[in-house]
């Protein structure tokens, strides 16, 4: 089920003294919403936009107790496809900040919904806490930064293996947010010359790996769409073979959710 939304309307962010939060005077703090998605392995994805404190892509793998848990499966049993999303308590979403001597933050709480939590989704449970298990990308948007036409299609990989997910690697604006489950197809991995190889790709990600998908434009009419098979090159991880980068085809499957209101012209 594709959850879509064109609207340009931001989910609350006030810092300190009931003001926006900004990255300086009042740091990043704010109700940082998030996409839920995942089945063994849960993920929290960032909702992001072009102005602080929300100009944050992160990408979080996160475990709830059995209580919580039990509900997600419940709810989703129930509900088929539908998307869930997590309303935190406010926080400093920097303090989830993998560099330098760690993330200061190993755990959030907040609210999980039914369907977006700005836009009538309905609170399936209170005082959730999503235990952080691992960072798998963070990255501060550059709020002035303009969008390159040229740039090639690039989305983020990661994932357990036979579980892997794609995000798109959001840069400048005008930009999109967009995550898909998706699977590496056997027997067609390439070294970065392009000649085929005969060891395959099984493992996965821990971290999200950048996956060009060259000969496509980096914008919102040339996304990957569901059920789709693409030639993707993983140009920042080692291959098979001890290659530096490989390609392969990508076959999506499932779109949870895609946004460009949120991530248009400023």
């Amino acid at each position: 089920m594709t959850d879509q939304h064109e609207h340009g309307g931001g989910h609350d962010g006030h810092g300190e003294n009931g003001t926006m939060g900004g990255h300086g005077e009042h740091g990043t703090m704010g109700v940082h919403g998030m996409l839920l998605f995942g089945e063994e392995a849960l993920y929290l994805s960032h909702l992001p936009m072009f102005e602080s404190p929300h100009n944050f892509q992160v990408i979080l793998e996160v475990g709830f107790d059995d209580a919580v848990s039990e509900v997600l499966r419940a709810d989703r049993k129930a509900g088929g496809d539908g998307m869930h999303t997590f309303e935190p308590v406010e926080f400093h979403i920097t303090e989830l900040d993998p560099s330098g001597d760690g993330p200061a933050r190993s755990s959030i709480e907040g609210t999980i919904y039914h369907g977006h939590f700005e836009r009538g989704g309905r609170p399936i449970a209170r005082g959730a806490v999503a235990e952080v298990h691992n960072i798998v990308y963070f990255n501060e948007l550059d709020v002035e930064a303009d969008h390159t036409a040229d740039r090639d299609l690039t989305y983020l990989c990661f994932g357990h293996p036979g579980q892997l997910h794609l995000a798109h690697q959001i840069t400048a604006s005008p930009d999109f947010d967009q995550v898909l489950t998706a699977r590496l197809v056997p027997g067609t991995v390439t070294d970065p010359s392009g000649r085929p190889v005969a060891e395959e790709v099984t493992r996965g990600f821990d971290h999200a790996e950048p996956v060009l998908f060259r000969g496509r434009s980096d914008t919102p009419e040339d996304r990957l769409a569901p059920n789709e098979t693409a030639k993707g090159f993983f140009f920042a991880t080692f291959g098979p073979t001890g290659s530096h980068g490989f390609g392969v085809q990508v076959e999506t499957g499932r779109e949870l959710y895609v946004e460009m209101g949120e991530l248009g012209s400023r």
